[in-house]
């Protein structure tokens, strides 16, 4: 089954076989963990290197000659070529190779100073061991098959209306300022739905996206980061891919976002009203620093920046509206 990463480098090879003058010189072959793509990448890049005008169906065909290697034939690279991303998608996926490249070298390094028995210091290499076998836990995280069997939880239910949110400012994350207004991060209950909300509508803020890939690899790394704080999050059956992709392909229009939205604040102060506390006419709740929800770049270190003139969804104070 493919991973987070080699999802990545799929999709990242595909972008350079339909424009191979996007390749970024960062990156080499050795940084693509797949043999195959990584293969791939090197003759795309030599080949554009050498015949600059080379494009299209024709590129993949000379590709595929000069690799003479099974599976990797010219209609396989067609077809992941017609498959390419947007190129706005591609700064996401660039980062992920790198990321994955990062971490195999520092494993190396890790695993050839525990080796060695001339340095002073053992604790260095074995914190490093740690972190990069994390690291590549959460890149092997598994990509499944997206015809995976959808697992909804009843539409009338609290995670229902909360995925439902989700999904509506996926699909319209220009919405991200007023939603937030309404239903600010932590009020959002779910684990998964919690983390892909902060992500959207961090994003959204700015006038900035996610994808699919982005989305999966923040939950996978807020649950690590849960877990380091002691927290539990929960184990769910339907795998991360799974639920955004699901999500992804829910019905929603321009006014399913907002209707969700007020149906969860009026259930937040029926409960509060219930509970006898006193509701003030702006909705407040407060961010624990320790909260994993504190920070944005905390779960995604590739996070746009904070707004400067006004505050994002994770620093929110009082009611506040938004265009849409």
């Amino acid at each position: 089954m493919p991973t987070l990463i080699t999802e990545a480098e799929r999709r990242y090879l595909a972008a350079v076989l339909a424009r191979p003058e996007l390749a970024v010189d960062a990156i080499e072959a050795r940084d693509i963990s797949h043999p195959g793509y990584a293969a791939v990448y090197q003759v795309v890049k030599d080949l554009h290197r050498e015949q600059p005008d080379l494009q299209g169906p024709d590129l993949t065909r000379a590709a595929a000659e000069r690799l003479d290697a099974p599976g990797l034939d010219a209609e396989r690279l067609e077809r992941l070529r017609f498959d390419a991303p947007a190129e706005t998608e591609l700064p996401f996926y660039v980062s992920m190779v790198l990321d994955g490249s990062t971490q195999r070298d520092l494993a190396a390094y890790a695993a050839s100073a525990l080796a060695s028995s001339e340095g002073q210091d053992a604790d260095t290499p074995r914190l490093n061991a740690r972190h990069a076998d994390l690291y590549q836990s959460l890149l092997d995280t598994p990509w499944p098959d997206q015809a995976v069997a959808a697992i909804a939880p009843e539409a009338a239910t609290r995670t229902g209306h909360e995925e439902l949110l989700v999904a509506a400012l996926m699909a319209y994350p220009e919405q991200a300022k007023t939603l937030v207004g309404i239903v600010p991060p932590e009020a959002v209950q779910d684990f998964r739905c919690r983390v892909a909300y902060e992500a959207v509508a961090s994003a959204g803020w700015d006038g900035d996206f996610t994808t699919d890939i982005s989305l999966v690899w923040q939950i996978a790394k807020a649950r690590e980061i849960a877990v380091g704080l002691g927290d539990n999050p929960p184990n769910y059956i339907e795998p991360d891919a799974a639920f955004v992709a699901r999500l992804a392909c829910t019905e929603t229009d321009q006014k399913t976002g907002i209707d969700t939205a007020k149906h969860l604040l009026a259930e937040d102060i029926k409960v509060s009203l219930a509970a006898g506390q006193r509701v003030p006419l702006s909705v407040e709740r407060s961010i624990s620093p320790s909260s994993i929800f504190h920070d944005a770049n905390q779960i995604d270190p590739h996070a746009p920046p904070s707004p400067q003139q006004q505050q994002g969804p994770s620093h929110r104070q009082g009611s506040t509206g938004g265009q849409q």
